[in-house]
């Protein structure tokens, strides 16, 4: 693949989120031998999985003439992806978790403030002073985003609980996933100044909420060794 058809070096996410894969690797790594809270913070992976899907909901499926076959399935499968995790997380606990609830989600608010900003931010990035149908317009582009960072999470992810004792496999989820980063990539690619700014823009977002989640959960860790 060349550097120009490769989203993650067009957009700058490769190089932007160097400094954070390392302390996400360690902070997975830990939590994953972690049971209650793993289910926690699975339980925040279906909660933004579902507004992700909410979001193609808002944005597309209101608009019946042009709704499309792909545009359905890519709902679908972010649907299917919200109760993937929500099942896991019910799993991880031992018990059902039903909604996403301040005791069963991981950094409940931080998450619906990272998502809400994101798509806000993008939006307005998007479409500037033209507001118009902005919720059509901007869709790809926060698809695009929010596919590169599912992506870039869910395959470290992937190799931390390969590596571990639970022994999940996101084979399945990682290749629908890179399939929709493909497909917003073929329709938003080439505009690679714009592509950039709001990958940064995320990375800035991201980070925040990372610092969020490592706040809620290491100290705990930590006291759980020291006792």
């Amino acid at each position: 693949m060349s550097v120009l058809s490769d989203p993650w070096t067009t957009s700058g996410m490769k190089d932007n989120n160097a400094q954070h894969e390392a302390p996400v690797r360690d902070f997975l790594t830990s939590i994953v031998n972690d049971p209650p809270a793993h289910a926690r913070f699975m339980n925040m992976l279906s909660m933004l999985e579902h507004m992700g899907s909410r979001k193609i909901v808002v944005s597309q499926t209101l608009r019946q003439e042009t709704l499309s076959e792909d545009t359905l399935k890519h709902l679908a499968e972010e649907a299917r992806h919200a109760y993937f995790f929500k099942r896991q997380a019910a799993r991880m606990a031992g018990h059902a978790l039903e909604g996403y609830t301040e005791d069963n989600t991981m950094c409940r608010v931080p998450a619906l403030m990272y998502f809400g900003r994101l798509d806000a931010g993008l939006s307005k990035e998007v479409t500037g002073n033209n507001p118009a149908d902005s919720e059509n317009q901007a869709y790809p582009w926060v698809s695009m985003i929010i596919e590169l960072r599912a992506c870039w999470l869910y395959h470290i992810y992937h190799e931390v609980m390969e590596a571990s004792p639970v022994k999940l496999s996101l084979k399945s989820l990682l290749a629908e996933e890179d399939m929709h980063l493909a497909e917003m990539f073929d329709m938003v690619g080439e505009n690679t100044d714009l592509l950039k700014r709001l990958s940064a823009y995320e990375t800035d977002l991201f980070g925040k909420l990372w610092t969020q989640l490592e706040s809620a959960y290491l100290p705990q860790e930590q006291k759980a060794q020291v006792a």
